[in-house]
């Protein structure tokens, strides 16, 4: 294994070291000074750079070799072989390379000549076409091992190949009779050495004028049907040296604006050309879609399917403003004849395919439910029914967010989808011959542990695949752990402590062994080795050892009931040697939902915006993080009822008391903590970073982005449900600047001039009504930064106001000069 560490100080120089330490408790080797180091070979050798030079050496020797090639090498996974290819002289119209495979244990090299092309495969073999005279060889074999030939012919015909994903076989060109061009497509197969003739680009004839196809080699599956030709346009390009108007017109009803014209157009291509499938079977072109009539084609993987999908998001281009997700109509198109049929209207999100192309699946976000497409009825039909819990996750209060719990892939050759529920795997058979049935036997739910696969969740084709490692989060102890699914329908706990996060950070090439961490708000997550099922684990590193000098605290889940009588979860965070018999002064800080990171690490650093929890608590604080649950239209009472029920639960158990409580929020929780002011006089002083004070004149503003604000209200964070033209009186009333004469408390605003998230204009209206009305406030604005603070001399300079400001108000400390 290999590692390094950093300082978390910026001021403090960083030793260019890479320490490579043998598992468990081996030899450990520090590298001053290198760069690029990772492991080669099957074993005890590591590649890397130092001054410009590359070199290989040997972890149990020692011994060092100066890789002299200044071509780029790379380590065939699981074989003792580096390769690079290197130019050779031009022989006639050829262009060909030299293939070196060099063998690290025989310190000697395999060279192939006269290389065309060549491909690596995934079982360490390699496709290469070869030139010898005046003919080509297509082969195929080990490095070192015996080659297999599975097409020779005359060189000057060849074009070239392609393999499929399969990496059983592809497709390769050659010039037909009496053709220049490369107009003949081949199909090779790898396990029997044989080819036949698919199709001849004479044969394909578009029926658009403007279009010219390009003849290549396609990753076709030996029973491939179609393929999606790519054509090129013959129009002239625009002529960009042509100056053009500094004028921009917008215009009401314009799909995309012409701000988000301009970003689209550097991150992706607008509005799709046209599309073209070619008919294996019946050798003709289907054309499937015209230009711009679809903003985006969905095509399988596979080469054989009955249709496609075709989405326009045309329709529905001016609601981006305040729906943010863009909803779509969905066609489907037939393979066949190009028709396309509407089959949902403007829904959001789009069908998911099966590796196959046999399926595909849609989540309908109004329904809730996941359904599948049956092309002979034209209709989606519900397939969740199966599952007996919910599939969609009813805490997601934020109508931008996609509710299911989603998908993670598929089984029997793509005729199951598996989906989750919140705890589990579940098996859909979508050709109806099986029942549903839990992959993970509802341990799941059983145990109250979320249970998916890596962080998206999904994993695709599940067929060849022995076991899965799958992470579990304990909805009771908001611990994260490790699982193995075995055979797609045993789940077994590997390591799952639940006073712990842990996390795999690699695992070795055989499988053998895994590098993970573990942590908890007093644990850094620091690098442990273990067995492949954790029965032996050792530590590696111990990254800070100074920890144990400080006065650190501890962590406590705190539950309690709001007071709309459910429910409330929060973290508490308590100064060593904690005194239930004391009142201690207390820091509130908020953004959203928090428990779930409730054993995460918190290093000590400068503060970018919000409070640094540590720090805090070793001065003597409590700090209290309460989740909050958010109804539509009526964000504010909703932090209300669960902040301040939860502060109240405090005040009750006598950890705290009125006088010693102080707020502090960042961007969405710097309104959070603002709107709070103005509905209660319980904090002694509050902190307001970033935060947005007037609903009415943030909702219209354009963002970085080139779309208006209204989104952020109308179907995300604001949460008010409806536009501000239908709910004028809603959007008063959650804007903290209209009940600014209800401020009692101190407030100090945290708002820079270069904020391209909330505008500056916010944190300076609050300021100014609270100056009018002759409240006590403070205004920080450090010149030029952004939302967060970027330079390290302003984030120290803001770390140190914020101990200040609350040891001031909360602990009785002088006033500083600045306030």
């Amino acid at each position: 294994m290999s590692y390094s560490s950093v300082f978390q100080d910026e001021e403090k120089e960083n030793k260019k070291q890479i320490i490579v330490q043998e598992a468990p408790k081996g030899k450990r080797l520090v590298f001053e000074n290198i760069s690029d180091l990772k492991f080669i070979g099957k074993k005890d050798w590591i590649q890397y750079t130092k001054k410009d030079s590359t070199i290989l050496q040997n972890l149990k020797t020692g011994a060092k070799r100066l890789w002299k090639t200044k071509h780029y090498t790379n380590a065939l996974t699981g074989t003792d072989f580096l390769y690079y290819t290197r130019p050779e002289a031009e022989k006639g119209p050829f262009f060909l390379q030299r293939l070196v495979c060099y063998n690290l244990e025989s310190n000697d090299s395999i060279a192939v000549n006269n290389i065309k092309s060549s491909r690596f495969l995934k079982n360490k073999s390699i496709v290469y076409a070869q030139i010898e005279k005046d003919k080509v060889f297509l082969k195929h074999g080990n490095p070192g091992g015996k080659q297999e030939t599975i097409y020779s012919g005359k060189a000057s015909d060849f074009g070239d190949f392609q393999l499929n994903d399969k990496e059983n076989g592809g497709t390769f060109t050659l010039k037909g009779n009496n053709s220049s061009d490369f107009n003949m497509v081949y199909y090779f197969n790898l396990n029997t050495n044989s080819t036949k003739a698919v199709f001849n680009y004479d044969d394909i004839k578009l029926s658009e004028s403007g279009y010219s196809i390009s003849k290549t080699a396609y990753g076709l599956n030996e029973n491939s049907r179609f393929i999606t030709l790519s054509v090129n346009s013959n129009k002239r390009p625009e002529n960009t040296q042509i100056p053009k108007s500094g004028v921009e017109i917008w215009r009401s009803n314009q799909g995309t604006m012409e701000r988000r014209q301009e970003l689209l157009r550097s991150s992706k291509t607008l509005p799709s050309e046209q599309k073209f499938l070619y008919d294996i079977q019946n050798k003709k072109v289907v054309k499937i879609a015209s230009t711009s009539e679809f903003d985006q084609v969905l095509i399988p993987e596979s080469g054989s399917f009955k249709g496609v999908y075709g989405l326009d998001k045309k329709p529905y281009a001016v609601e981006v403003d305040w729906t943010f997700n863009e909803r779509n109509d969905v066609y489907w198109i037939d393979a066949e004849t190009g028709k396309s049929t509407k089959i949902l209207t403007g829904v959001f999100g789009s069908p998911t395919w099966n590796p196959q192309g046999s399926f595909a699946v849609f989540y309908d976000e109004k329904a809730k439910v996941w359904t599948v497409f049956d092309s002979s009825s034209m209709q989606f039909k519900n397939i969740s029914l199966q599952i007996p819990f919910p599939i969609s996750d009813d805490n997601v209060d934020m109508k931008s967010a996609n509710t299911a719990y989603g998908i993670a892939g598929w089984l029997d050759n793509g005729n199951t989808v598996v989906l989750y529920d919140q705890f589990d795997l579940w098996a859909i058979d979508l050709t109806n011959q099986k029942k549903a049935y839990s992959l993970t036997q509802q341990y799941g739910r059983k145990n109250k542990t979320e249970l998916r696969y890596g962080e998206q969740g999904y994993f695709g084709n599940l067929d060849n695949i022995k076991t899965i490692t799958l992470n579990g989060f304990d909805t009771e102890h908001k611990s994260k752990g490790v699982y193995k699914l075995v055979d797609a329908n045993s789940i077994t706990k590997i390591l799952a402590p639940s006073e712990y996060n842990v996390r795999i950070e690699d695992v070795s090439g055989d499988n053998s062994s895994v590098l993970f961490s573990k942590e908890s708000y007093t644990t850094f997550p620091d690098l442990w080795w273990g067995t492949e099922n954790f029965k032996s684990q050792q530590r590696i590193t111990n990254i800070n050892p100074q920890q144990k000098d400080y006065a650190w605290g501890t962590s406590k889940l705190l539950r309690w009931k709001t007071f709309n009588g459910k429910e409330n979860q929060g973290n508490l965070y308590l100064p060593d040697n904690y005194d239930s018999k004391k009142t201690y002064p207390v820091i509130v800080h908020f953004y959203e939902k928090h428990t779930e990171d409730f054993n995460q690490y918190h290093q000590p650093e400068v503060s970018t915006s919000n409070i640094n929890i540590p720090t805090f608590v070793s001065q003597g604080y409590i700090v209290f993080q309460p989740d909050v649950h958010y109804t539509y239209g009526d964000v504010g009472n909703s932090v209300y009822n669960d902040v301040i029920s939860g502060i109240e639960y405090l005040i009750s158990k006598g950890i705290t008391e009125k006088g010693k409580i102080g707020i502090q929020g960042h961007s969405f929780g710097g309104y959070e903590t603002s709107f709070l002011t103005t509905k209660t006089n319980l904090f002694s002083c509050a902190i307001v970073g970033s935060g947005v004070s007037n609903f009415t004149a943030n909702y219209p503003v354009m963002r970085s982005n080139g779309i208006s604000t209204m989104f952020k209200y109308e179907a995300d964070q604001y949460r008010m449900g409806s536009s501000m033209h239908d709910n004028l009186d809603g959007y008063i009333k959650n804007s903290p600047i209209f009940s600014a004469k209800n401020i009692q408390t101190p407030i100090l605003i945290f708002h820079n001039d270069n904020d391209r998230a909330v505008p500056y204009q916010e944190g300076q209206s609050l300021f100014f009504a609270l100056r009018r009305l002759g409240k006590t406030a403070l205004l920080v604005n450090y010149k030029k930064e952004g939302h967060t603070l970027d330079d390290a001399a302003n984030r120290k300079d803001w770390t140190l106001k914020m101990q200040q400001y609350f040891d001031f108000y909360l602990k009785g400390a002088a006033r500083p000069d600045w306030m």
